[in-house]
């Protein structure tokens, strides 16, 4: 059976093609989910995913600055004279990474049956510009006495580009479903979400800000502790 679709449907479909993900949806998922039915066990897992994440980019972040400060490589083991060794606490990378990435793929199988923000649609640029922040400060020389590292400095404006131009699609689809309604979330549809086992979008949109805070404070407290 065909079916015929408006020329905005088509030019919506046209774009998500050309850029490779639904507009205002990346990695982290939509920024604004329409499910339904969630019961505590997947709003828990759902609601840990920021914090998981957080934790993680806290902890690649920093381990990003200590191998930069080293010259931006290091190295271990083998039968020659090493000039950079690496650190005791390099294993926080690989760790870090998979558990990042298992906070992205987790939530957003956990995300299928929510209803409301997901702060998790920011973590790709979260992540590209938290660490393009490390590449403009160490290629600039900022605090380091001014030297310039030209590799970097390119490193920074690609990061830069990959982290801002999905935070432009994301925070534009906030902004859309927020003026559409009066505060975080109507009282007339405030109750059905109880009822249907939601939360609302200002407890959903704190508790997910929050726990993310707790991450970041987490991982530096840690990876103050190991390094």
């Amino acid at each position: 059976m065909f079916s015929l679709i408006s020329v905005q449907e088509a030019v919506n479909l046209k774009k998500e093609a050309i850029l490779g993900f639904p507009v205002g949806s990346i990695a982290g998922g939509k920024p604004v989910l329409n499910g339904g039915g969630a019961g505590p066990v997947r709003w828990t897992v759902f609601l840990l995913c920021p914090f998981v994440f957080s934790f993680c980019v806290t902890c690649i972040y920093l381990g990003m600055r200590g191998v930069m400060r080293l010259g931006g490589f290091v190295a271990s083991g083998g039968p020659y004279s090493i000039a950079h060794p690496a650190p005791d606490w390099i294993w926080i990378f690989p760790v870090s990474m998979l558990l990042m990435m298992a906070s992205i793929f987790v939530s957003m199988f956990a995300s299928s049956r929510i209803s409301g923000p997901n702060i998790m649609a920011l973590s790709w640029s979260a992540l590209f510009i938290s660490l393009g922040w490390n590449f403009v400060e160490f290629g600039f020389g900022i605090g380091m006495g001014g030297w310039l590292a030209p590799g970097w400095i390119i490193c920074a404006v690609l990061f830069a580009v990959m982290g801002l131009v999905p935070l432009f699609f994301v925070v534009r689809a906030f902004i859309k479903h927020f003026t559409k309604r009066s505060g975080f979330m109507e009282p007339s549809t405030a109750e059905e979400s109880v009822a249907n086992g939601q939360l609302t979008w200002t407890t959903s949109i704190l508790l997910q800000f929050a726990l993310a805070g707790i991450g970041i404070w987490l991982g530096l407290l840690i990876f103050g502790a190991l390094s």
